[in-house]
């Protein structure tokens, strides 16, 4: 039997169960390593005797919590810990996907003193809000999100972490210069972690973002001594760690999975999850 992923895939055999990641992506073509996609009941594993993570025999946490450890939790984990999120500080979330639900779950357990999340989607917000304990804002009700933040903040947050990437909601500009291949996509989350930021805060951009990008907001950024971290999380290190505080009972990440299917239902699970209907965060396919 396999859970499969975008981004890894986790096995069940006899000895153990193991989770599977590496620094490519898997189905992201050419341009991020060139490995198969990993939506397949088999999949070859490059570095196989590196990427593993050993889930202990006597393991009694759900696999639907397990199965978050390879991408979604240990990339959220990072992203605080990578922010330098500490005790006291103000953060804001901007996105309610997976990632971000869990982004506010550790930015808490980092001691976070105020936690916001910012999204568009309302289903989305009142999860954030009921599992995670957080305010909420949707950008859609403001003409200018990242100053309202920056006002009810009074003066910005201490760091601002941006889930959201290039999938977030695009402007009829921004998809117009899309399509043409003169934009890489959305970037308001960018756009609302320069303003929103305080002096000399710090923007984590986590979410994904590909190509060039016009109309960046460079100057604002510079003039105010923003730092700006990013990249891809090396999830690798961060697994035990992760799998200590959930088995432990620490975290529970799996509030964010909102549909678990059979294999032959998998069309059904990638449509709800692409137009975001069904109260879809997270799926998992169970075969």
């Amino acid at each position: 039997m396999h859970w499969l992923f975008a981004t890894g895939a986790v096995r069940f055999v006899p000895e153990a169960l193991l989770v599977f990641q590496n620094g490519g992506f898997f189905g992201y073509s050419e341009t991020t390593g060139g490995y198969a996609g990993g939506q397949a009941e088999y999949m070859r594993v490059p570095y196989g005797n590196f990427t593993p993570f050993k889930i202990p025999e006597d393991c009694e946490v759900e696999d639907e919590k397990l199965v978050l450890l390879a991408d979604a939790a240990s990339t959220a984990f990072w992203s605080v810990d990578h922010a330098g999120v500490k005790s006291g500080d103000t953060v804001i979330v901007l996105g309610c996907g997976p990632v971000g639900l869990l982004t506010q779950k550790f930015a808490w357990l980092k001691g976070a003193k105020r936690v916001i999340a910012v999204d568009h989607l309302d289903y989305r917000l009142e999860h954030a809000k009921r599992t995670n304990k957080v305010e909420t804002v949707n950008f859609a009700q403001y003409e200018n999100t990242g100053e309202y933040l920056k006002e009810i903040i009074k003066g910005g947050a201490d760091i601002v972490i941006d889930c959201s990437g290039m999938s977030g909601k695009m402007t009829p500009m921004e998809y117009l210069a899309s399509g043409l291949k003169l934009h890489g996509g959305a970037m308001g989350g960018i756009v609302i972690a320069s303003q929103a930021v305080r002096k000399a805060g710090t923007i984590q951009i986590t979410g994904v973002y590909g190509g060039r990008y016009n109309g960046f907001p460079l100057g604002d950024i510079f003039q105010r001594n923003v730092d700006i971290k990013t990249g891809q999380a090396p999830v690798i290190p961060y697994m035990p760690y992760l799998y200590k505080l959930i088995s432990e009972g620490k975290v529970d990440p799996g509030d964010v999975v909102t549909h678990v299917l059979p294999i032959d239902q998998a069309k059904h699970g990638y449509e709800v999850f692409d137009t975001r209907t069904d109260g879809c965060i997270k799926v998992v396919l169970k075969p």
